[in-house]
């Protein structure tokens, strides 16, 4: 009676390893047990009916079992199959190998876990033995000890960037909100970077509550949180959402993270994997506090003409209650996160921008200055909010208060345009040259390339 064959369950990306094993196993057999691998099907023909056919067949099925982030429901869907098909032969069993740092995945948890070459040569041993098969002990140990990295050794990562990854249930998502047990888990020091909180695995809850302290206002982590669970929901609905918030971590390094992988796992289990990447940003260095004030003003400047002015104009006749709703909402979290940010990159002070100017433009733009509190109260009350943009006292936008938004946002527009237009000109000012200096330097930065480049320029060497 012919041995009994074997069933080899794995991702594609793990075809290498897994005809390796099927060698191995055959080898060690001397042809007589039968390994089975997807890649045996030609192509063309019916792939799913002969999988069934030998999951039925098959007296052992061993699962090479990653990454936890990958999809493994397949493979699960097949070892699911191997255990509830009626049995064309007895005493069937299921190994999972798996590497003895990975936690054994939640479907299969009840099954034996192999996490070393000792025990899968003791199992192979033994389904030799039951098979009534001569085994050469040495010879499969040595054959064995070949894919023992691969089998379980530690899966390493080289994009170069620290990774977060999240993970909750994906019951609990499909209602439209971040559960509190959801977890993000790395490496302890790239979660104290991004949240200064020292451990491998940290609560959405924890993080939330982090959120709503004053440091988590300043480090922007509410803005972070906010962002990212439009990012989480919208990729369970094959949605992209590019990343816009910047998390300012231990130190004022500045992240922004990057959504890499996103798949519900077999276990239903929902799990993301995203990557750290950290950013050039924060206060310029060598500048003198005048030139800090005023370049920064005009970065935020910018940002305020693209994220208030046309964001948010006064099409009202074309909304709906939920989107009116909606900008009453943000308008008042934008120009928040833009206040905090110019202190976070400039730590701008009035004294200091008004000295970048001379006497009559510092005039002007005090007046300029001088408006903007009007102009952000009365948008505020348009709104239905009390002056500091944080407490409802009133429905928004309707009656008078829709007057009310049109005129103080054309204010906010006049204002900007001057604003802009009179720092930029002063930072022109500053760096201006004469045109006789500008032709001075133009001819020695060509006869210093002319230097560079001519042929008997000579090395140190």
């Amino acid at each position: 009676m012919a041995p009994n064959p074997i069933f080899i369950s794995h991702r594609f990306e793990y075809s290498r390893i897994a005809r390796a094993m099927k060698k191995v196993i055959e080898t060690a057999s001397h042809g007589q047990i039968d390994v089975f691998i997807s890649e045996d099907i030609p192509r063309g023909n019916e792939w799913r009916p002969l999988i069934e056919h030998h999951l039925r067949t098959a007296q052992s099925l061993f699962l090479l079992y990653g990454a936890p982030y990958e999809d493994w429901s397949w493979c699960f869907y097949e070892a699911g199959y191997f255990a509830a098909a009626e049995p064309a032969v007895a005493d069937r069993r299921i190994f999972c190998l798996i590497r003895p740092n990975v936690n054994p995945p939640g479907p299969l948890s009840h099954l034996q876990m192999l996490t070393s070459k000792d025990q899968l040569i003791k199992e192979l041993i033994g389904i030799f033995e039951r098979n009534a098969l001569d085994v050469d002990a040495n010879e499969l140990r040595g054959l064995v000890a070949k894919l023992d990295s691969s089998l379980f050794g530690e899966i390493r990562e080289f994009d170069g960037y620290p990774r977060v990854h999240f993970v909750a249930s994906d019951a609990e998502l499909a209602q439209g909100k971040i559960p509190p047990a959801a977890q993000f888990t790395g490496d302890d020091n790239v979660l104290g970077d991004l949240f200064t909180i020292q451990a491998r695995s940290v609560p959405w809850c924890k993080v939330q509550k982090l959120a709503n302290t004053e440091s988590g206002k300043l480090n922007f982590v509410y803005k972070w949180l906010e962002e990212t669970a439009q990012i989480l929901l919208a990729a369970r609905e094959n949605e992209f959402v590019a990343p816009q918030a910047v998390l300012i971590g231990r130190g004022g390094r500045r992240y922004r993270t990057l959504l890499h992988r996103a798949r519900v796992q077999g276990d239903g289990d929902y799990r993301c994997e995203f990557l750290a990447i950290e950013e050039v940003g924060g206060p310029l260095t060598g500048l003198s506090s005048k030139q800090l004030s005023l370049l920064t003003a005009i970065r935020m400047g910018y940002r305020f003409r693209s994220e208030i002015i046309q964001k948010f104009p006064a099409d009202f006749d074309a909304q709906s209650s939920d989107e009116r709703e909606r900008r009453i909402q943000q308008i008042p979290r934008v120009i928040e996160d833009l206040t905090v940010e110019s202190k976070t990159r400039g730590n701008i002070s009035t004294e200091d921008f008004l000295a970048a100017f001379d006497d009559v433009e510092s005039e002007k733009m005090s007046r300029l200055l001088d408006y903007w509190p009007i102009l952000a109260r009365e948008m505020y009350k348009s709104l239905g909010l009390s002056s500091d943009g944080k407490t409802v006292i009133r429905p928004g936008l309707v009656g008078s208060d829709v007057e009310r938004y049109r005129t103080a946002l054309k204010g906010m527009r006049l204002l900007n345009i001057e604003f802009l237009s009179r720092s930029c000109a002063r930072v022109a000012q500053m760096m201006k040259r004469s045109e006789q200096e500008l032709t001075d330097n133009a001819k020695a930065l060509e006869d210093a390339v002319k230097a560079l480049t001519g042929p008997d320029i000579k090395t140190a060497a």
